[in-house]
C-alpha cells in the first residue's frame, strides 16, 4: 500500500496515532535542544540580557541594575531561556515532523512546491526572530526615555524582562512565516491571490488585532513594531500565492495550462460539430 493510498483509506484513529506519535517525537526534540541550551546558560543569559543595555545606553543610562526579588527565581529564569532556546533549536526538526506529516495527503505537483517549505519556514523563523532581536534595543530606548520623562529612575526586575523578551521572539518568529502559510493555502487552492488583494483593508484590520493580542504589552509601540513587518509580509505572500496558486491541469500531474483554443472547444461542444 503506498503513502497516498494510505493516508486516504486511513481511520480517523489511525490518524491520531499518527500525529501522536509526531507529536511525541517534537517533544524529544525540544527537550534534547533545552537539554543543550542548558550547558550554555549563561552566554545566552548575556545575549539576552544585552538588547536592555544596548537601549539603556541610548537612553543615556550609564548603568542598568537587575534585580531579583525571590530566592528561586534565578533558577526558574534560566529553565526558561534553556527551554525557548531548545525550541529555537528544534525548529527544523519540527517542521519536519509538521511536513511528514501532510506530505502524504497532497497532490504531486503540490509535492513539488512545497518540497523547499522546510528550509523555508526554518530561514524565516530564524530572521522573525533575529529582526525582533536587533530592533528591540530601539523599543527599550523608547520605553527609558517615557520612563525617564515621568522622574522614574530605570532598573529592571530580571524575570518580568526576560518574559517580555522570549515572547516577543518567539512571536517574532512564528509571525515571519505568514508568507509559507498563504503560499501553501495557493498550492492547495484554498487561497487566491486576487482574493488576498481584494480583502486587503481586512487583513490589515487583521494584522494589527494579532499584533495586539500577541505582543507582551498593550503599548502601541510594541504593537507597531510587529504589525510594520507583518503587512510587508502579507504584500509578500501575494506575489507568492500569486506564483503557486492552483490553477486548471490537463491531469492531476501536469500543470500546464490548457491553450485558450481548446478551452474554447470543450467550453462550447456545438464547436465539435462545425
Amino acid at each position: 500500500m503506498t503513502a497516498q493510498s494510505y493516508r486516504k483509506e486511513a481511520s480517523f484513529f489511525e490518524h491520531l496515532d499518527e500525529l501522536r506519535m509526531r507529536i511525541l517525537r517534537m517533544l524529544i526534540y525540544v527537550a534534547v535542544g533545552t537539554a543543550l541550551a542548558w550547558t550554555i546558560r549563561s552566554p545566552l543569559l548575556e545575549v539576552l540580557r544585552l538588547p536592555a543595555e544596548i537601549g539603556a545606553q541610548q537612553a543615556g543610562i550609564e548603568e542598568l541594575p537587575f534585580r531579583i526579588f525571590e530566592p528561586a527565581a534565578g533558577f526558574i529564569l534560566m529553565m526558561q531561556i534553556a527551554l525557548v532556546a531548545g525550541l529555537i533549536l528544534a525548529a527544523p526538526l519540527i517542521f519536519m515532523e509538521m511536513w511528514l506529516f501532510i506530505k502524504p495527503a497532497l497532490e504531486p505537483h503540490e509535492k513539488r512546491y512545497v518540497f523547499w517549505l522546510l528550509p523555508a519556514a526554518t530561514i524565516l523563523f530564524g530572521g522573525g526572530v533575529v529582526f525582533c532581536y536587533l530592533i528591540s534595543p530601539r523599543a527599550f530606548a523608547f520605553f527609558f526615555h517615557i520612563n525617564q520623562s515621568m522622574g522614574v529612575e530605570v532598573e529592571l526586575t530580571l524575570q518580568p524582562y526576560l518574559y517580555f523578551l522570549l515572547r516577543l521572539l518567539l512571536v517574532f518568529g512564528l509571525a515571519f512565516e505568514l508568507p509559507l502559510v498563504l503560499m501553501f493555502l495557493g498550492v492547495v487552492g484554498i487561497v487566491r491571490a486576487t482574493g488576498l488583494l481584494t480583502w486587503w483593508r481586512y487583513a490589515l484590520v487583521a494584522i494589527f488585532i494579532v499584533a495586539a493580542v500577541a505582543t507582551p504589552t498593550t503599548d502601541p509601540v510594541t504593537m507597531l513594531f510587529m504589525a510594520g513587518p507583518l503587512v510587508l509580509l502579507y504584500v509578500l505572500s501575494i506575489g507568492l500565492v500569486r506564483l503557486v496558486e492552483k490553477r486548471p491541469h490537463l491531469s492531476d500531474g501536469e500543470d500546464e495550462l490548457l491553450p485558450p483554443p481548446y478551452d474554447e472547444l470543450i467550453d462550447d461542444p456545438e464547436g465539435e460539430e462545425q
